[in-house]
């Protein structure tokens, strides 16, 4: 399926961001482990979302499903699959999580899933995980799935990792850690400056476990988990190309967030003023008109590589040089995402130099319209729309735009009703 973008002059409206998905995906995991009934209200229910809570009740939970909120009976440590091979779909999180809870299980267990996510290298989890003395193999020689875990082997104990460990795997090693057979102790040769880790962080407190984070150090309680009632935050991030598309045209959106901004959300907010794009403030949320012109900047994206495909059509429209820098990890996400927004940005006349670690980008850039690819990555689909919206002439997103719906289902229909001209087509 493809995505038609026709230029559009300005937006007006209301939206609520979504619920954010790494918290929801993360609390559903985090339930299993509990022994009784544990709550989360707001889940996000994408195919992301929805793929691992399958797999949470194919290993013995009991899961009600209601409106606004998913009820998960947990059986603690001990585990009940319903067989030995676990699906995560197209779910890089959910496949990074049931692979730490298959290390509980007395029995081989192998977890996969769909033909993008198996190409999908991932040598980080899996070496941190043998470290703490997991069993967990690839059965290719590129460290992709599908995995193959022989449990019961969480070994635990004093470990250090060095720079080897990818921020975005540190939920799925710590999720299991309290049941390990030693308290666990790591250490790390830089400082711990994680989203993803503060996530964690806070919603294993919720369960009794909590968390020490030191500096270069994270220290793991050896206790079982408690049941808890978890409310999924709006991820503001979420709703980033909205906010983009809004400061660049002539637009007023309002946005009803009142939460403390923590994690990516305060990444985005902070990038959002290093590049000069003001928020206004209200007691219902947030307010961004525009069109407002970005200034250039040097933006380290470290701590939410993910957000690099939208800073980069931000970045577009600065007069001067933007360097998008520290988002490795964007390369091995959906996509490679600093390959394809660099090609696929490049169609659309601007100009941007590809680095290992993220974009040089010089700007203006005045989009002009044509065919690019999705790379059958919601978060590049995403962007191209954006960038769609203030081109010169119709963009036609090629390459599965229908992988919006891993992420954000309602993603065409929230544009099209701030006035955005934007539909499918076959």
């Amino acid at each position: 399926m493809d995505l038609i973008v026709k230029p559009t002059a300005g937006l007006s409206g209301e939206i609520k961001p979504p619920p954010s998905k790494l918290y929801t995906q993360f609390a559903t995991a985090l339930a299993l482990l509990t022994e009784g009934k544990s709550t989360v209200g707001t889940p996000l229910k994408v195919k992301d979302t929805l793929a691992l809570l399958h797999a949470v009740e194919g290993m013995g939970a009991t899961v009600k499903r209601a409106q606004d909120r998913w009820s998960i009976w947990g059986v603690g440590p001990s585990l009940k699959p319903a067989g030995n091979v676990i699906d995560a779909k197209n779910s890089a999180t959910a496949l990074s999580l049931m692979t730490s809870i298959a290390s509980l299980i007395p029995r081989i267990t192998v977890i996969t899933g769909d033909a993008q996510l198996r190409s999908r290298q991932m040598p980080s989890l899996l070496m941190a995980l043998r470290r703490l003395g997991v069993r967990a193999y690839s059965t290719k020689p590129d460290d992709s799935p599908p995995f193959v875990v022989f449990g019961e082997n969480l070994r635990g104990g004093k470990i250090s990792f060095g720079k080897a460990v990818s921020a975005r795997h540190l939920p799925a090693l710590l999720l299991s850690c309290p049941y390990a057979r030693k308290r666990v102790k790591l250490t790390f040769s830089h400082r711990l400056e994680s989203s993803q880790l503060e996530l964690a962080g806070e919603l294993m407190g919720a369960a009794g476990v909590k968390v020490k984070v030191t500096g270069r150090g994270i220290e793991v309680p050896s206790q079982s988990y408690r049941t808890f009632d978890a409310q999924v935050p709006p991820d503001i991030a979420a709703a980033a190309p909205f906010v983009a598309a809004a400061a660049m045209t002539d637009s007023e959106l309002k946005l009803p967030y009142q939460a403390r901004a923590a994690g990516r959300d305060a990444v985005f907010l902070d990038v959002l003023k290093k590049i000069g794009i003001k928020l206004q403030g209200s007691r219902k949320g947030l307010i961004i008109t525009g069109p407002q012109r970005p200034r250039v900047a040097s933006i380290d994206l470290s701590s939410a590589p993910e957000l690099l495909p939208i800073v980069a059509v931000l970045a577009c429209k600065a007069r001067g040089k933007t360097t998008i820098r520290g988002a490795y990890d964007a390369r091995s996400m959906k996509s490679d995402r600093i390959s394809a927004m660099a090609r696929e940005l490049r169609r659309m006349r601007a100009r941007v130099v590809e680095r290992r670690d993220g974009l040089l980008v010089r700007g203006p850039t005045e989009f002009k319209g044509g065919e690019v690819d999705g790379h059958d990555d919601h978060a590049v689909v995403t962007a191209l729309a954006v960038a769609g919206l203030l081109a010169s002439g119709e963009v036609r997103i090629k390459n599965r735009a229908e992988a919006l719906q891993t992420s954000y289902s309602r993603f065409v229909s929230v544009f099209q009703g701030l006035g955005a001209d934007m539909s499918y087509a076959v």
